[in-house]
């Protein structure tokens, strides 16, 4: 009998084993880095608007340089994720990540139109140890030629959608016509991430990239008569069934700061110029904020040698 029960808790606890052996491990944390590497393809074709064949083709020594800080800085964090504005060509950055990041990740490279001239490329490196649903280039038209990346991925037990942006620059003919372009993305940008919502209003939804603008009017806005970009992304999203979801300004949330004890909004005294990208949340992405971090000249003295933009890390911690 003693022997028949002593069999019967023992199975039960195999059971019990057995069970939790397929049971996802909870995430400790999630890390997305923002990076607009400026010309990044040109690192490896050698002159723009020329397609090289061939992996790496025509590295020069100043190329080599750059890719190595380019390379240095995201092996020093290791992000989960890397969303790379200005991306190179899927068998360039194939190179990239074999070369220099001991092939740890998957590679997404997306062009709206297969030229140099009017497609700059959006890309996105996730580890191997993540799991890409999917990943889908959308609405190239009204993005500039550029498109937007919205993908589906999974870490451990916690999925997120990344949506990864890179809007109009400023650069413009006529006063306020770029700053106009920009108020049509971030009207469409709203609409996606409303769509997503009203298949499930917890989703964790984390939205990234150049967004070329900083909080405020500016001068390009007021030009073209629209409020400012940069607080309009961050405004609640109304449902068709009448709820409200909060979307937040994650980097405008952050504690970190500059030399100076500043957070850049934009350029922070005594610095080169430099830009940076945004990171907002949706409400069940909100949940999981830890903190923004963006990687200043300080911290990673070359890093101004490879872009003039600073690469930006959001962490989410369960």
């Amino acid at each position: 009998m003693k022997k028949t029960l002593l069999a019967k808790v023992f199975a039960g606890f195999l059971l019990c084993a057995i069970l939790l052996s397929f049971t996802p491990a909870a995430f400790s944390e999630v890390r997305i880095m923002s990076y607009n590497i400026k010309d990044f393809w040109l690192r490896f074709d050698g002159e723009p608007q020329i397609i090289v064949p061939g992996e790496g083709a025509m590295l020069e020594q100043e190329d080599l340089s750059q890719i190595a800080t380019v390379a240095g800085v995201i092996n020093r964090v290791n992000p989960d994720v890397v969303g790379i504005l200005e991306c190179a060509s899927l068998t360039e950055i194939r190179f990239f990540n074999q070369g220099f990041l001991a092939n740890r990740y998957q590679c997404f490279s997306f062009r709206a139109y297969d030229s140099r001239i009017s497609g700059i490329p959006l890309g996105l490196l996730v580890r191997k140890d993540l799991k890409v649903e999917s990943i889908n280039l959308v609405d190239p038209e009204s993005f500039s030629d550029r498109g937007i990346i919205v993908a589906d991925i999974v870490k451990q037990d916690y999925h997120f959608t990344l949506i990864l942006v890179h809007f109009k620059s400023k650069i413009e003919q006529k006063p306020g016509t770029s700053a106009l372009k920009r108020n049509e993305q971030g009207n469409r940008l709203r609409e996606i991430i409303q769509q997503l919502l009203e298949k499930d209003p917890k989703a964790n939804i984390i939205i990234c990239g150049d967004f070329n603008d900083e909080p405020g009017l500016d001068h390009q806005e007021k030009a073209a008569g629209v409020a400012d970009l940069i607080e309009t992304l961050a405004k609640s999203i109304t449902l068709s069934n009448g709820q409200k979801v909060a979307l937040y300004n994650a980097t405008l949330l952050t504690s970190d700061r500059d030399k100076n004890k500043e957070l850049w909004t934009v350029k922070s005294k005594g610095y080169p110029p430099s830009l940076f990208d945004y990171f907002f949340l949706t409400e069940g992405s909100y949940h999981e904020f830890k903190a923004v971090d963006h990687i200043y000249p300080e911290e990673f003295t070359s890093i101004l040698e490879a872009s003039d933009h600073i690469p930006v890390v959001l962490y989410l911690q369960e």
